[in-house]
């Protein structure tokens, strides 16, 4: 069954079921109503009133009880549920009755004991039913009596014949019947509004199942399915840029890959033709399959390390380490480099800093990357300076839990800086700035430190990012917390 079919049956069902709890209570009150009471003991006062003004004249002329009840019952609506009595007014006892049961009986006593006499409306215990009645004073002879009309009260009644029943009922049901209906014409809108857009979600990922990445879900319909909609198509964005990434990461391992397997092929070649004929120049062909060979073997182990890192399959050691000795260690690995290309390279780091849970080497590995690249990019006579401070504690929450204060690394540099538009992307794989970051033939960047720099530190809870102007600089910034996630 279909959403839209599962919601108008829900509507329409609970709709109904409201009437029907509605009608069962108005049976329930109906049942013992006093409003009914009410019109019935109306019904029998008047009655009992016409049947006096009727009788009057024939008791007048001398006409007996019995017989004027007959005459009277015959007189009356075949259909009427109700009996005539006639009753002496002094002792009570009952001279005449349409159903000749009471003849002869105590009327003030079946009525409760009453010795001052009959109430002209109220209830009689009759062979144990509870009867109501109106009564009406009339001379018979020389005597005071009384004509009475009673009738079974209500619960005795069937509640389907009741008028008092049918007329409230119909209105009633009328009302039902409608509100079933708008009910369901509006159980028909509301649920076309909300499958309606969950359809088009459905064959807008049915449409990406089948390869077509560019589809987009339109944001419509209420509030929970136009945050839904934004979702899958932030989740298609995602998909869209994820085989986007894969398909540049192909390409671009591919052309790294081309550049030093063409250098091996030809060198190669070069040898077994005996091109290279002397020992200098098979001892210099041999060193550039040599250099690329390294290079290659270089480009896959940090292929491998990138992707054991994002899997998760390259665990991070938990020791204690001090950033500070390992910024220290990176600058003096990295000081013989800088004075050859005359680049001047500072370190300020206390000596006070806090210790910080993590993998000491992997760390070394992210900060070396990042002075080797100031250093790189930075031209003769420039500086790259290197600056640790502690981070205090604050009430920011990061990742579900306080931070709980760490360490901040910069590595900042005087070169010609990062355009605007590259900046975002430096982290990616392969992605090199052609015009102030360009590898050298051999030996250079492969373009894959930065992607694992930000994975490492992104494994020890930590963040990195780059802060450029073009023609000042560029800072990068490493962030990690004292106490790894």
């Amino acid at each position: 069954m279909s959403l839209r079919s599962r919601l108008l049956l829900s509507y329409i069902l609970v709709v109904a079921a409201f009437l029907l709890v509605i009608v069962f209570a108005a049976i329930v009150l109906l049942r013992d109503n006093p409003l009914q009471t009410r019109l019935l003991a109306q019904r029998l006062e008047f009655e009992a009133s016409l049947m006096a003004r009727l009788s009057r004249n024939a008791i007048q002329n001398g006409a007996q009880p019995d017989r004027l009840i007959t005459r009277l019952q015959n007189q009356r609506d075949a259909a009427n549920d109700t009996r005539l009595l006639f009753v002496d007014g002094t002792s009570g006892s009952v001279l005449a009755d349409t159903a000749d049961k009471l003849v002869g009986q105590n009327l003030f006593e079946l009525s409760g004991g009453q010795s001052e006499g009959l109430r002209l409306e109220g209830e009689l215990e009759i062979g144990g039913e509870r009867w109501l009645y109106a009564a009406a004073p009339i001379e018979i002879g020389q005597r005071r009596g009384i004509l009475a009309v009673t009738t079974a009260p209500q619960p005795q009644t069937p509640l389907l014949r009741d008028p008092v029943f049918l007329v409230l009922m119909r209105p009633l049901l009328i009302a039902a019947a409608i509100a079933l209906t708008l009910a369901s014409i509006l159980a028909v809108i509301v649920a076309r509004s909300i499958a309606k857009p969950i359809q088009h979600v459905a064959g807008a990922a049915n449409a990406i199942a089948a390869g077509d990445v560019q589809q987009t879900a339109p944001v419509e319909g209420p509030g929970e399915v136009r945050e839904l909609a934004t979702s899958f198509n932030t989740m298609a964005d995602r998909v869209r840029a994820s085989q986007q990434s894969q398909r540049d990461f192909l390409a671009n391992v591919s052309h790294e890959l081309k550049t030093p397997l063409t250098s091996i092929r030809g060198f190669a070649q070069a040898i077994a033709d005996g091109a290279a004929g002397d020992s200098e120049s098979i001892c210099k062909s041999a060193s550039i399959i040599r250099e690329e060979s390294e290079r290659m073997a270089r480009m896959v182990s940090e292929l491998l390390d990138l992707s054991r890192i994002e899997t998760g399959q390259l665990a991070m050691r938990r020791a204690s380490v001090r950033v500070g000795d390992v910024l220290r260690s990176c600058v003096e690995r990295q000081s013989l480099r800088a004075r050859s290309a005359t680049v001047s390279l500072t370190i300020d780091a206390p000596g006070d800093l806090p210790s910080i849970q993590g993998d000491g080497d992997r760390l070394a590995q992210v900060f070396a990357n990042l002075i080797d690249n100031a250093i790189k990019h930075t031209p003769a006579g420039g500086k790259v300076s290197v600056s640790a401070r502690s981070m205090t504690g604050s009430s920011v929450v990061r990742r579900g839990k306080q931070w709980p204060g760490g360490i901040e690394i910069g590595v900042t540099d005087t070169g010609a800086g990062i355009p605007p538009e590259d900046l975002s992307r430096i982290f990616e794989r392969f992605y090199q700035v052609d015009k102030s970051r360009a590898r050298s033939a051999s030996g250079g960047s492969l373009g894959l430190g930065l992607a694992i720099a930000k994975e490492i530190v992104t494994a020890h809870g930590g963040s990195i990012h780059a802060e450029s102007v073009t023609g000042l600089g560029t800072k990068f910034v490493v962030r990690l917390p004292i106490e790894r996630g």
